[in-house]
């Protein structure tokens, strides 16, 4: 399979998995699969056994195949996983400021996250593409280790935030 299509599986993959609402370590827990496993298919490294694809796309609510259709340039039909809550309430972009509306209707969702502060606060941080990764996948993987860095500093601060209140 040439590298691109491992792009565009890698691309679709992530794309989905942010649209679920699932992080990285989740969507390997619903599949059954190590978060490495995850992390190496959107980064479009797939190897050429693809043994643990069925269970990637069952946790993502794709029909089994939904990989080989990627590859050949097709979409997966969209539809929620079994057992999936799909949206809490239908009117929670209504009641965003407008300058987050305006990003979101801007740019593309790359992934997100959740922070707990205590006491009752957690902080909803989404990370958002400005701009097409390069069409080697370099520019995804890149935009991975530069978010994750973000996520671990986040995590850290508002740990020593805890420490700190406590």
């Amino acid at each position: 399979m040439p590298l691109q299509r491992h792009a565009a599986i890698g691309n679709a993959v992530a794309t989905r998995r942010v649209r679920l609402g699932l992080r990285q370590s989740d969507l390997a827990r619903e599949a059954g699969v190590s978060e490495t496993t995850i992390r190496n298919i959107e980064a479009g490294r797939i190897g050429g056994r693809p043994t643990k694809w069925p269970l990637v796309e069952r946790a993502l609510g794709w029909p089994p195949g939904s990989f080989e259709t990627l590859s050949a340039g097709g979409q997966p039909p969209e539809s929620l996983p079994p057992g999936s809550r799909g949206a809490p309430c239908d009117d929670w972009p209504d009641r965003l400021p407008r300058r987050i509306r305006d990003e979101l209707a801007e740019h593309d969702l790359f992934d997100s996250d959740v922070v707990e502060l205590g006491e009752g606060l957690r902080v909803v941080v989404l990370a958002l593409e400005t701009a097409p990764p390069a069409a080697d996948g370099t520019g995804r993987r890149r935009r991975a280790v530069r978010w994750e860095g973000v996520r671990h500093r986040l995590r850290a601060a508002a740990a020593e935030e805890e420490n700190l209140t406590q």
